[in-house]
């Protein structure tokens, strides 16, 4: 009796996962525009620095939220389902990360534009 009311209720927890990582809202997929740094303006590029800084502090708050969110749900998922989890957030960094590699590449062609 007891293991079966363990297995209902890891289900459940397992089926109730995406309602609680729901907590944590969507992750942030609203990036901001990348300036074509050889063009653009000085104002251009500080703007869409300060909303690309935005935009991390944001996927920050949510990858804490899910880190924390993952230390209650992860014994009860499958290695399948905890694989996937690591996967979906190692994305949502890398896509801000390859932002900011954008960004800093602007930045260098605004400042190569700027030289010369």
């Amino acid at each position: 009796m007891m293991k079966t009311l363990s297995l209902v209720f890891a289900g459940f927890l397992v089926m109730s996962a995406p309602a609680t990582a729901a907590d944590c809202g969507e992750p942030p997929m609203d990036q901001p525009p990348v300036p074509d740094g050889s063009v653009a303006t000085a104002d251009q590029i500080r703007d869409s620095r300060d909303a690309i800084v935005e935009y991390s502090k944001k996927v920050d708050e949510y990858l804490t939220c899910m880190d924390q969110r993952a230390a209650k749900i992860m014994p009860y998922l499958t290695k399948e389902q905890q694989a996937r989890w690591d996967e979906d957030l190692a994305a949502v960094h890398e896509r801000r990360r390859q932002l900011q590699i954008r960004m800093n590449e602007a930045i260098r062609a605004y400042r190569r534009s700027q030289d010369g």
